[in-house]
């Protein structure tokens, strides 16, 4: 059985919550330019959307079975020549390829001059997406001088912090509900989704654990 965090991650752009500027933004791109043929860096706290907004963005540009997660700590040059000689070729279905690079902090020098070289030649069937948490982005740009040009090849979205506890709580409520974990008034969960900074995937592991149960 999946956790709950797994088993209510959105499945559709109107299902995320609190990040309606985030979806904004990457919605007026998609629409006018398309979402393919661009690289796009996703930033924001633990627990707030971001690998639910790269799976998204992703779902525009290829099919499920056509989208690749990668930990950014494991990509060397050698990995990064792979990839890039399958992304000449057509997906299935939707004919896209999708490549979301998660922890993106986590990436070598090598692997980010590799990568300015790889971005520039993007094919227009292909996204990618780099993920990361703000103090990660801080981390990278901190540790090496090819951060920036990386960065300027990418569209940046920067996910909310601020006014993220009541819609969360709201959410998280209206989950615990269906899963028969409720028994408490919303602004416990408030309070809960404050202890957890905000990071939903925390907020569902103690519903999961019948902390909300009266």
């Amino acid at each position: 059985m999946k956790p709950l965090f797994e088993k209510y991650r959105p499945a559709s752009w109107c299902d995320v919550v609190a990040q309606d500027k985030a979806i904004q933004q990457i919605q007026t791109i998609g629409t006018k330019s398309g979402y393919a043929s661009r690289a796009w860096w996703i930033a924001g706290q633990s627990g707030t959307g971001k690998t639910t907004l790269a799976y998204l963005l992703a779902k525009e540009v290829a099919d499920e079975t056509m989208i690749e997660e990668l930990d950014a700590a494991e990509l060397t040059p050698a990995r990064l020549r792979e990839i890039e000689s399958t992304m000449s070729s057509y997906g299935w279905g939707k004919g896209g390829r999708a490549y979301i690079v998660n922890e993106a902090h986590g990436l070598s020098k090598p692997s980010v001059r590799q990568l300015l070289v790889l971005l520039e030649r993007l094919p227009k069937h292909v996204v990618v997406i780099f993920t990361t948490t703000n103090d990660g982005e801080d981390y990278l740009f901190e540790g090496t001088d090819d951060a920036g040009p990386l960065l300027s090849r990418c569209i940046k979205i920067t996910l909310s912090r601020r006014d993220l506890a009541q819609a969360f709580a709201i959410r998280a409520k209206a989950i615990a509900e269906q899963e028969g974990l409720d028994g408490q008034p919303v602004e416990k969960y408030v309070k809960l989704v404050q202890a957890c900074r905000n990071n939903m995937r925390a907020v569902l592991c103690e519903i999961e654990k019948g902390v909300m149960v009266s």
